[in-house]
C-alpha cells in the first residue's frame, strides 16, 4: 500500500509538475505553449546520443580498465547528454524563438527539463510500467518487471521525483543561460551551460557509483540550489534592463 502511495505520488509530480509550472508561466508573463512543446521535442530529439552511448562503452571496455573505464564510461555519456541537449537548446532558443525574452527561456527550460524529460521520458515511463505492473504482473512475460518493481523500496519512486524537481530547476537556469547568451550577446554562457551539464551528469554518476545515492542526490541538490540562483540572477538582471528601457 505504501509503495503504490509512493509510485502514485511520484507519477503525479513528474508529470503534473511541469505543467502547472508552464501553466503560469503562459498565463503570467503571455506567453505562448508553442515554446513548451518546442523545447519538448527538441529533447526528444537530443535523444538520438542513446545508441551511440549503448556502442562507446563496449569499445572502453575493451581498451580500458580500473578507474579510468568508470571515468570514460561515465564522462562519455554526460559530454553526449552536454553536446546533444545543450547544441539543441542553442538551436531552439537562437534560431527558431523570434522575439526573445527572459520568460520565453523559462518555457522553452521547461518545457525541456519537464514535458520532454520529467513528463515523457520518465513520468509516462514510469506510469506506463506501474500500470503493466499492476494489471499484467502475473504473466510470464512481465517476470522481469515484477521482479523488479517488487525488489524496490517504498521510497525509492520519491527519491526518484525529487531528483526530477531538482533536475527542473537545472534545465530551467540552462535555458536562462543559453536566452541570455542571445540577449546579452555573451555566447560564452552557452558554453558555461555545456560544461555545467556535463558537471552536473558526470559527478551525480561518478558519486553514485564510488559511493552511494545519498551523495549523488546531494550533488545534484547542490547543483539545483546553484541553478536557482542563476534563475533569480537574470531574472532581476533581465528586470532592470526593462526599467532602465522604460526611462530612456
Amino acid at each position: 500500500m505504501l509503495k503504490d502511495a509512493s509510485f502514485i505520488f511520484a507519477i503525479i509530480l513528474e508529470i503534473g509538475v511541469p505543467i502547472l509550472i508552464a501553466s503560469f508561466i503562459a498565463k503570467r508573463f503571455k506567453v505562448s505553449w508553442k515554446i513548451f512543446f518546442i523545447g519538448l521535442a527538441l529533447f526528444l530529439v537530443s535523444l538520438i546520443r542513446i545508441p551511440l552511448n549503448s556502442i562507446v562503452p563496449e569499445f572502453l571496455r575493451f581498451n580500458f580498465m580500473g578507474e579510468k573505464l568508470i571515468i570514460l564510461s561515465i564522462l562519455f555519456p554526460s559530454f553526449t547528454a552536454a553536446l546533444f541537449e545543450e547544441g539543441l537548446r542553442t538551436l531552439g532558443i537562437g534560431l527558431i524563438i523570434k522575439q526573445k525574452n527572459f520568460y520565453k527561456g523559462l518555457m522553452y527550460g521547461i518545457g525541456h527539463g519537464g514535458g520532454g524529460e520529467s513528463m515523457i521520458f520518465v513520468g509516462f515511463s514510469l506510469l506506463a510500467n506501474y500500470i503493466a505492473y499492476k494489471l499484467f504482473g502475473s504473466l510470464p512475460m512481465f517476470a522481469a518487471l515484477k521482479a523488479n518493481f517488487d525488489s524496490i523500496n517504498w521510497y525509492m519512486p520519491l527519491i526518484g521525483a525529487g531528483e526530477r524537481m531538482m533536475t527542473i530547476a537545472i534545465q530551467l537556469a540552462f535555458s536562462v543561460l543559453v536566452m541570455a547568451a542571445f540577449l546579452k550577446k555573451k555566447y560564452y554562457l552557452i558554453i558555461i551551460a555545456f560544461i555545467m551539464h556535463i558537471a552536473v551528469d558526470f559527478i551525480a554518476v561518478y558519486l553514485a557509483v564510488k559511493t552511494s545515492t545519498l551523495w549523488s542526490e546531494l550533488s545534484v541538490l547542490l547543483f539545483a540550489i546553484i541553478g536557482v540562483l542563476i534563475i533569480i540572477f537574470f531574472y532581476r538582471d533581465y528586470k532592470n534592463n526593462e526599467k532602465t528601457a522604460v526611462r530612456t
